[in-house]
């Protein structure tokens, strides 16, 4: 009985594995589709892509500076800052206690030179120096200090209207700038520098 329960069970294998083996094949060979004929006239223009901030090389690390004006009256504020479109002009724009209700424009704005990569080798740097003149971190008491990263340029902190690409089949599409920011908490006392 062992002896034809092998046959058998080979004689039913046996066109199954070639069953298998065609369906292989027939799957594997594919099927040519028609393309059009059309060609692209030329490359499509890439999106624009936002720049980015790199946190962890920003200085102060520390968000919030409890005693600006104790032991010391010269604080930097930099960010390092990437874009993956290497060609676009990156605008650093430093804000210090901006007032929406009415909007005064940047304080400082430093453009980043194009390293032809996304990350930049410059940083956009704010320096205070509360012996300086008219220094707006003078007064003592809470302050905010921003840095805007753009490439666009600003109008009331946001980026003027997108730009619009003709595509080559007539239609349009808009390419957005981008703006991103990073900010401090900025507690100046009244004590070395005054």
């Amino acid at each position: 009985m062992h002896r034809h329960a092998t046959r058998q069970s080979r004689g039913i294998l046996q066109p199954l594995v070639t069953a298998l083996g065609l369906a292989a094949i027939a799957a594997g060979s594919g099927c040519l589709i028609p393309q059009d004929v059309a060609l692209l006239e030329s490359v499509p223009q890439f999106r624009n892509r936002p720049p980015r901030i790199l946190e962890e090389q920003v200085e102060p690390s520390e968000r919030i500076l409890r005693t600006f004006g104790v032991g010391n009256c010269v604080q930097k504020f930099n960010v390092v800052v990437e874009d993956p479109d290497v060609d676009d002009r990156i605008t650093v724009e430093w804000y210090v206690d901006y007032n929406p209700s009415n909007p005064t424009g940047y304080y400082r704005q430093f453009v980043l030179a194009n390293t032809g990569r996304p990350g930049r080798d410059d940083r956009g740097e704010l320096t205070m120096d509360l012996r300086t003149a008219n220094n707006p971190l003078a007064p003592p008491g809470i302050h905010l200090v921003e840095a805007l990263v753009t490439d666009r340029s600003l109008t009331n902190r946001q980026p003027d209207p997108p730009d619009e690409v003709l595509l080559a089949d007539g239609g349009v599409v808009k390419n957005p700038g981008f703006v991103t920011s990073y900010s401090w908490v900025v507690n100046t006392v009244a004590g070395d520098c005054q």
